[in-house]
Formats: C-alpha cells, sequence, structure tokens
C-alpha cells in the first residue's frame, strides 16, 4: 500500500515524532511505500522516507495548522494515497494516533474567554474534524483515559479504538551494556560514584513540573541533597536555572539538554522524577522502569499506572500537592532498602511486558484499518 503518513513537525526527541518514525519503520519493513507530509522537519532523513515539506505559513501556530492541513489534504488527494494516517490532530484522516490527550476535556476545565480564543476554537475544530462522527475510522489510543474522553465529549464507538502498548526503546533489552557507561556518564554529568541522582527526563519544563522538581529537592536536608540531572530538549532552560539558583541548589543541578543516550543515562542514575502537570502517557516512567529505577510521578501522567502495578515507588494524588511530593522523595531517599527493592520490582515488571513491540502492533492495526476502509468504498460507490 501507499501511506500517507502526517504530522506538523518532526524534530527527534519528540515523543510523537519519534513513534511517528517507529510506526513508519514497521510499515516499511512490511512493504509499503511511506511518504511523510509536515511543515518543518528537524534532523536527519532516513533514506527510506520520503519527506514533502508543505509550506505552511501563518504567524501563529494554529494558523499554521490550519494552512499545513488544506496543503496536505491537496497534496493528498492529488497523489491518491490507500491510505493516510495522522500524528497531528487534522482532517481527513483514516487513522489517527493519539498522541495528545482530549483537547475538548481539557478545555472544559479553562474559563470562557480562554475558550474563546482563535487559538483553542482552531485547535477544537481540528479535533472535532480527527475524532467526531466524520473523522478518523480508527484511532490508535495510548491509555485508557483517552479513550474514555474521547467518549465522553465525541460519543465515539468503542471499536474506533485500538489501544497500544507502551514503547521502550530496543536499547534497554541490554541493561548490563547501558549500565557500563555509567562510570564515564557520572563524571561528565558531574555525579560521583557514591552520589545519589535524581533524573527527570522533560522536553518542556513547566509542563513537565521541573520547578516541582527543584523545589522538591531544595526541600530536602542540606546534609542529604542528591544530584539532579535535567535531560531534555527546552527553549528557554533560563528560568528555571535562575530558579536554581535562587533556591541555593544550583550547583546540584546538571542542565544536560537533548541527549541521544537517554538509556545510558537513566541506568547511570538511582531515581526517576517526573511531577508533570500535563503528560497524556509518559513513556519515560515506563523507560525507567526498564531501566531499573524506582519513579516518582504525578498521577495525571497516563502511564502513571505502570508505576502503580509495579510497585516501584510512588504515584502523587491529583490536585498535585508539592508537599506530598516533598515527602515522598525525602522517604525515598532515606531508605536504601526500599529504593532496592523498588529497582528489583521495577526490572521485574518490565521483564513481563512486552514494551518492545508498540511499533509492530500499530503497523498491524494499521492494514487492518486501511484494509477494511478500502473494502467498503465499491460498496459505498
Amino acid at each position: 500500500m501507499r501511506l500517507a503518513f502526517t504530522i506538523f513537525k518532526y524534530f527527534p526527541y519528540g515523543g510523537a515524532q519519534k513513534d511517528m518514525l517507529a510506526i513508519a519503520r514497521a510499515c516499511k519493513q512490511r512493504g509499503h511505500d511511506i511518504t511523510l507530509f509536515c511543515y518543518e522537519f528537524q534532523g536527519e532523513r532516513p533514506g527510506w522516507l520520503e519527506v514533502q515539506l508543505l509550506p505552511a505559513r501563518g504567524l501563529s501556530n494554529h494558523r499554521r495548522a490550519l494552512h499545513f492541513q488544506e496543503l496536505a489534504l491537496a497534496a493528498i488527494a492529488a497523489a491518491r494515497f490507500d491510505g493516510v494516517i495522522g500524528f497531528s490532530r487534522m482532517a481527513g484522516l483514516d487513522v489517527y494516533f493519539a498522541a495528545d490527550d482530549c483537547l475538548a476535556a481539557q478545555l472544559a476545565t479553562r474559563c470562557a474567554l480562554i475558550r474563546m480564543l482563535p487559538r483553542a476554537r482552531c485547535f477544537a475544530a481540528m479535533e472535532r474534524a480527527t475524532i467526531g462522527p466524520t473523522g478518523a475510522k480508527t484511532i490508535l489510543t495510548l491509555t485508557q483515559c483517552q479513550e474514555k474522553d474521547f467518549q465522553h465529549y465525541y460519543g465515539c464507538a468503542y471499536e474506533r479504538f485500538s489501544r497500544l502498548p507502551p514503547l521502550v526503546p530496543d536499547a534497554f533489552r541490554d541493561l548490563d551494556a547501558l549500565r557500563s557507561k555509567r562510570k564515564a556518564l557520572r563524571q561528565e554529568l558531574r555525579a560521583g560514584e557514591d552520589d545519589l541522582v535524581l533524573v527527570q527526563v522533560a522536553s518542556s519544563y513547566h509542563t513537565k513540573g521541573v520547578d516541582r522538581s527543584l523545589y522538591a529537592l531544595a526541600a530536602l536536608p542540606g546534609n542529604s541533597r542528591p544530584r539532579l540531572w535535567l535531560v531534555g530538549a527546552e527553549k528557554h532552560p533560563e528560568s528555571m536555572q535562575r530558579l536554581a539558583r535562587s533556591l541555593d541548589i544550583a550547583s546540584l543541578v546538571t542542565f544536560c539538554g537533548a541527549r541521544n543516550d537517554v538509556p545510558a543515562i537513566l541506568a547511570a542514575a538511582d531515581i526517576m522524577i517526573h511531577p508533570a502537570r500535563r503528560e497524556s502517557a509518559g513513556a519515560v516512567l515506563v523507560e525507567a522502569l526498564a531501566a531499573g529505577l524506582p519513579v516518582i510521578t504525578s498521577g495525571i501522567c497516563g502511564y502513571a499506572e505502570h508505576v502503580g502495578n509495579a510497585s516501584a515507588g510512588a504515584v502523587l494524588g491529583e490536585p498535585f500537592q508539592q508537599q506530598q511530593f516533598n515527602q515522598q522523595l525525602a522517604s525515598l531517599l532515606a531508605d536504601s532498602e526500599r529504593r532496592h527493592a523498588c529497582a528489583e520490582k521495577a526490572r521485574a515488571y518490565a521483564d513481563s511486558h512486552d514494551f518492545y513491540a508498540r511499533a509492530s502492533i500499530a503497523a498491524k492495526a494499521i492494514e487492518q484499518a486501511i484494509a477494511a476502509e478500502n473494502a467498503e468504498k465499491p460498496r459505498q460507490a
């Protein structure tokens, strides 16, 4: 089959972007031709993937998104693809990969003024075109919460959903190889062999609650504060760097930026913290379990359930309370036996689940959805 994949922007470290590339590769390996349509592509382009950059214009993100939708639908219609798989909300999809939580549910908690802003109205309309009755026939979901919200706000039939398992990079299959890099990474990232190291992976500091992590670190007794590695791309890290200085913990915090060796960094750390304000899934939580790390996460994260099921740390209640986070972190740091037990449970849980098959499962679901869609077209004619 000739398949069109769509996403607004591709950059190497985005969760949806990594999923898109893995699923596209799985489809290619199954014999399908893949063309990706986007308006921005950062990083190296794989030789097996045809990329068509569409010159979407607009002074705001929502205007560019609307223009991209117009350009993509025209280009796809002219090329006669068998199916269209979208990783961003837009009309004209056969299959939608729900990388984001339900926008309608999020807007329902905001004031009327926010809901009436052009940006909110535009993206809400694009979500209706994606999830509503005339939207994608198949929705690849990540969590049960997404499905419940889509059903509540759009009346989606349950049969439209195909839930995918969490995805863990293949590098975690060989944990010994990752741990062999521990000493070198700790030297590079300003941590001694005997230091306790917290790690947080965040591509958007505010959304992922980096400020919450800094406050929790500062609240610890001065003689027992661990190191903190902040890993991930952030355009403007200055505000969090200023906060670390104002809390007198700047010497303990390493802003690592975007990295290609996140699995090895997780294996070199001691505890994962992830007090996110918003997180549809949170693949880093499952990656931390695969690395054998205890995890403290906010309950709003879709994959927090795996941390709870594994009994590998703590899932914070909602609404978030900073004091609860501070106490959970202090307790875990003070109890080496609990840390060891959580680490063993984390790895055992990861070993008992197939967290490496998401891309192939998604590829099969796409094949089935497109085949069913095309089989119905002659009868509808």
